[in-house]
Order: structure tokens, then C-alpha cells, then sequence
């Protein structure tokens, strides 16, 4: 596995100026996708910034207007499980409970599920094949190769991946 520096983050202005100063750093939370990344290969940050210090981002918050606010270090499982999310929005809690395995959705938070990366092979693979989500212009091995489990709608000219997470897709058809 590739070497990193990992430090703390204390506060979210600091994370966030942190971050610009140096665009390579990898935030880390529930460290569900990030870390098997760094395993394939598929991503090597020198550092790592722990943002589950940050106060008040895994909060679930019922809104007046009927909205709930979840904040993206909200436990999947602790999201899955809200009685407000539950009954104002029943899409999200199904999709959170299909998104992964129950020791999964107990690690992992909501915004890394959101934002974690295509879990196509070939852009997991350490070897060198072609994926231009990895190293834009090399082109998509899934395009001629091995693609039975790559979706059939959604996806472009240049990759047949779409994302991976179910709750993304629970929120888009709100």
C-alpha cells in the first residue's frame, strides 16, 4: 500500500483552507472506499486529513419546512435508521439499506457513500489497463472487454461505469 501522512482535522474552515493549500490531500471519514483505493492502487494521496472530529457534521436534523439535514459525517446506518428520515423520505432509508452490508453502513458515512468512486474493475485494477476515469484519454477497456455487469442506460461515449451509490440515486429522484 502507498505510504500517507495522516493528521487531524479540528475545525471545517481549517480543513476546507488546508485542502486548498494542498488540492492532492484525500479527506477521510468512514474510510470504506478511500482505503480500498489506495489498496488497488486506483488512488495514492501523500496525505490524509480525519475529518470525524468535526462537530456537528453527523448531526440528523428534522426541518420545520419538512426537510431533514443530514450531515455528510452522519453514519449511513444512523441515517438508515432516523424515525424522521424514515417517514419524510423512505426512498433514502431503502436506498441507505441496499447500499452495502450492515458492518458497511455502520463505518461508512453519508457523504463518502455519496461520493465514492466507480467500482468498475478496471478502474480499480492496479495494472495498466485503459480507464479514463483513472488517466483521462486512455480510453475504456469495459467498452470492448468484459462489461456484463456495467449498466445498459447512463453511460457516455467514453466510459460505461456510472456511480455506485444507491442513496445517490434515491436522492436524484427527489
Amino acid at each position: 500500500m502507498h505510504p500517507f501522512a495522516l493528521s487531524r482535522a479540528v475545525d471545517a474552515s481549517t480543513a476546507i483552507a488546508t485542502h486548498a493549500d494542498d488540492p492532492q490531500l484525500a479527506f477521510i471519514a468512514g474510510g470504506t472506499d478511500l482505503l480500498g483505493l489506495i489498496k488497488d492502487r486506483a488512488a495514492s494521496p501523500d496525505r490524509l486529513l480525519d475529518i470525524n472530529g468535526l462537530g456537528g457534521m453527523r448531526r440528523i436534523e428534522a426541518l420545520p419546512d419538512g426537510g431533514v439535514r443530514i450531515g455528510a459525517l452522519a453514519r449511513m446506518s444512523d441515517v438508515a435508521a432516523d424515525v424522521e428520515v424514515r417517514r419524510r423520505f423512505p426512498v433514502i432509508a431503502e436506498g441507505l439499506l441496499f447500499a452495502a452490508s450492515g458492518q458497511l453502513r455502520n463505518m461508512a458515512s453519508i457523504g463518502g457513500n455519496i461520493m465514492q468512486r466507480t467500482r468498475c474493475p478496471y478502474f480499480r485494477d492496479g495494472d495498466d489497463l485503459p480507464c479514463n476515469k483513472r488517466r483521462p484519454g486512455a480510453g475504456c477497456a469495459a467498452l470492448t472487454g468484459i462489461n456484463r455487469t456495467h449498466a445498459i442506460f447512463g453511460w457516455s461515449e467514453s466510459c460505461v461505469a456510472t456511480h455506485p451509490s444507491d442513496v445517490a440515486v434515491a436522492f436524484a429522484s427527489m
